[in-house]
């Protein structure tokens, strides 16, 4: 019997090692930066007050370079007084002529003092390790040299970088 427990014991130890022996990991995409137009304050709506940021341009440098087109946008919900939830639609021409267009959802979160910051236009001042700003981007395009952002699954981690900008690094989930 003494045998059979101890079998068992590790039986189920290599079992759990080998369920949880893949590690997650992530690899540089591209550095993702847009230019933002004033907000378009909706108001009011059922899930919270709804801001729609008009995208006039932006960069992209990486793994993939290009620019960000005009005509996006996101298409934000201040949830409550310390969070924001992205939807953001751009479309990225590489300077090799291909079309991306890209697609994420997230949050920015950040404490009252924190919101009072970025509420005054000032958020490019504080430092990334006072917010919370995480989103989920994915890709589509026809480009055969890019077809492979079609099936990444990918992170974009961000930050504030100017009055009128905000920053993502996007990086490829392994």
């Amino acid at each position: 019997m003494q045998k059979f427990i101890i079998t068992l014991f590790i039986l189920s130890t290599c079992i759990q090692q080998q369920l949880f022996s893949q590690e997650l990991k992530s690899e540089f995409i591209f550095d993702f930066e847009l230019e933002l137009s004033a907000p378009q304050m909706v108001g009011k709506v059922l899930p919270g007050t709804r801001v729609i940021y008009p995208v006039n341009g932006g960069t992209v440098k990486g793994k993939v370079n290009g620019k960000v087109l005009p005509g996006g946008g996101e298409w934000g919900i201040v949830a409550d007084s310390l969070t924001f939830k992205m939807d953001v639609r751009a479309t990225i021409q590489t300077d090799d002529g291909a079309l991306i267009y890209i697609a994420y959802k997230g949050y920015l979160f950040a404490d009252a003092k924190t919101n009072a910051v970025i509420g005054a236009g000032k958020g490019h001042t504080l430092s990334p390790s006072d917010y919370y700003f995480r989103s989920t981007p994915v890709f589509e395009t026809s480009s055969p040299k890019y077809a492979w952002l079609n099936r990444t699954v990918a992170i974009g981690v961000g930050r504030l970088s100017g009055v009128g900008k905000v920053a993502y690094r996007i990086y490829a989930i392994k």
